[in-house]
């Protein structure tokens, strides 16, 4: 009779445990969806999480993995608000940190094209984890693709000293010092991102332009002469010819500014490139000018003046040369005359716009947005936070104010990228 007992307790503590270990997680949902996940079966998976959070509205796992899901399948939209709403409940766990979750809902703003919830996002998880690079990266990017060159100019001075040997980094670094003039700073810049990749077409141009800035025209000339050897495309081959060839005028290398001009029109003739054609016989004539070539100058302007009679005041730049040309002018003409000599300084110095490099550049942004409350308002949320930190800790909130301490009165209102 006891042996039958213990028997029956036996079969029914056997059944209980085969219960719990194969019957009853077939019917959890959590391992369901576990299990439906591994399978590739999102889907049924997104099902069975929904069923956790039917029961458990506040479970975070359930929200987290669910995001995940959503994720996966480019469902941003539904990930956002799983996101949001685990911020919202504030529990984590140790497979779940604030911040991770708050990295995740910013990039998924950014594949939403919500820039400025993302660019937020990233704001307020550097309130508070200064250090973070990914989001000192998409700050200092965003900020810089809307001409915040001054809010920009910090997080990428901080965002450098972390990834030292990111090419992306250090070259937008060197754009936004350089648009700040901040010129020994940009060529640093760029000269480490060109120890990184030195064959590329857009650091060597910056470089070129910078130091063309410092009047630094022999260190430049290699740079423009290196674009100008090897670039594929027409277009970069010809802003780098132009750019050498004021280089070598810059540098009272007349002569050889000629025979690069003149290669410049070359080139420009055989794309069949009807507007840089019609420049490089412009620049051709004040080039021979300062090199007093000035009956090929006057040939050039001529050459121009039949293209096109109201190009650049052509018609009046051809008049005035060919008077100068006359022996008996010269000998008559008053000193206080203008003279095509006096506009030889302005044509050099107004090569290129003072914005050029930056509109060629690729960082500028095609699309305004309202960046500049966000970086207000955020600043001052954080500073709020910090005010209450400094009660339970002295000295946190003046590392993070100096960190987050903006300028509003050198803000730069601009946007657009190409």
């Amino acid at each position: 009779m006891l042996i039958t007992f213990i028997l029956i307790i036996l079969g029914g503590l056997g059944a209980v445990g085969y219960y719990l270990v194969y019957i009853r997680p077939k019917f959890d949902p959590v391992r369901r969806a576990e299990l439906f996940e591994k399978q590739g079966m999102l889907k049924e998976s997104i099902i069975e999480y929904r069923k956790v959070l039917e029961n458990r509205p506040g479970d975070p796992t359930a929200h987290y993995r669910l995001a995940g899901l959503y994720m996966k399948l480019d469902e941003i939209d539904q990930a956002i608000i799983q996101f949001e709403e685990l911020l919202r409940i504030g529990k984590f766990t140790y497979e779940i940190e604030p911040l991770d979750v708050q990295k995740k809902l910013a990039h998924a703003y950014y594949l939403r094209d919500d820039i400025e919830k993302a660019f937020r996002g990233y704001l307020e998880i550097l309130g508070h984890y200064p250090a973070d690079a990914e989001a000192l990266y998409h700050v200092a990017f965003i900020a810089l693709g809307q001409e915040e060159f001054d809010f920009a100019q910090k997080y990428f001075d901080r965002l450098v000293k972390i990834s030292r040997e990111d090419f992306e980094v250090l070259f937008g670094a060197g754009i936004t010092s350089y648009q700040n003039q901040k010129t020994a700073e940009a060529i640093n810049y760029f000269k480490s991102a060109l120890a990184l990749r030195p064959n590329s077409d857009a650091a060597n141009l910056a470089m070129a332009f910078a130091l063309q800035r410092r009047r630094d025209f022999k260190q430049a000339i290699p740079h423009a002469s290196a674009i100008a050897d090897r670039a594929q495309e027409f277009e970069v081959r010809y802003v780098a010819k132009r750019l050498l060839a004021f280089l070598l005028v810059q540098s009272k290398k007349n002569d050889e500014a000629v025979k690069g001009f003149e290669n410049l029109l070359h080139t420009a003739r055989e794309n069949e490139s009807q507007g840089e054609i019609m420049l490089a016989l412009y620049d051709l004539g004040y080039a021979c000018i300062r090199a007093e070539q000035v009956n090929k100058a006057y040939e050039y302007w001529n050459e121009l003046y039949q293209i096109d009679k109201t190009y650049n005041e052509i018609n009046r730049l051809v008049t005035m040369l060919r008077r100068e040309m006359d022996v008996g002018y010269r000998q008559s003409r008053d000193d206080f005359e203008a003279s095509v000599m006096d506009r030889v300084d302005d044509w050099s110095a107004g090569a290129f716009p003072a914005d050029f490099i930056w509109q060629i550049c690729g960082l500028k942004s095609d699309r305004p947005l309202d960046i500049k409350n966000i970086m207000v308002t955020t600043r001052i949320g954080v500073a709020r936070e910090v005010d209450s930190e400094v009660r339970l800790a002295a000295g946190s909130g003046d590392r993070l104010e100096k960190l987050l301490k903006l300028d509003t009165e050198n803000f730069r209102i601009m946007a657009s990228r190409v």
